[in-house]
């Protein structure tokens, strides 16, 4: 819960936001490729995933042209782990951007986040 100062100088609770989000997201990195859907496969970015969730995935990056609404082919490297995957894999997918966001701070002023939603189911392969 957050606190915030009444008139008095007293801090008052203040119940968090409910969460509305529909899938539980997982923070950690992964080595992200995207490119806008139509754009010849020259077009190819990279990136680091923040956050991702079975419905869509939050990184950075320091292009200016992703804009809301626009469509991104994506591709994920799955790195192999205990518990999941015995072997490196790619997940790929088609994914809306939702939201842009210009990001504060020291070393960057260039950079953008990106939120994006999944559009079509995932492709896996090893």
């Amino acid at each position: 819960m957050e606190e915030i100062y009444a008139q008095t100088g007293m801090p008052e609770s203040v119940p968090n936001p409910p969460e509305r989000r529909k899938h539980r997201r997982l923070c950690m990195s992964l080595p992200l490729e995207y490119r806008k859907v139509g754009q010849p496969s020259t077009q190819l970015h990279r990136s680091i995933v923040r956050d991702v969730s079975t419905g869509g995935i939050y990184f950075e990056t320091m292009l200016d042209d992703v804009r809301e609404g626009d469509l991104l082919d994506i591709e994920l490297t799955i790195p192999p782990g205990e518990g999941h995957f015995p072997y490196q894999g790619r997940v790929s997918s088609t994914a809306s951007v939702v939201r842009t966001e210009k990001l504060a701070g020291q070393n960057s002023s260039s950079r953008i986040g990106v939120g994006a939603a999944f559009r079509k189911g995932f492709k896996l392969a090893f």
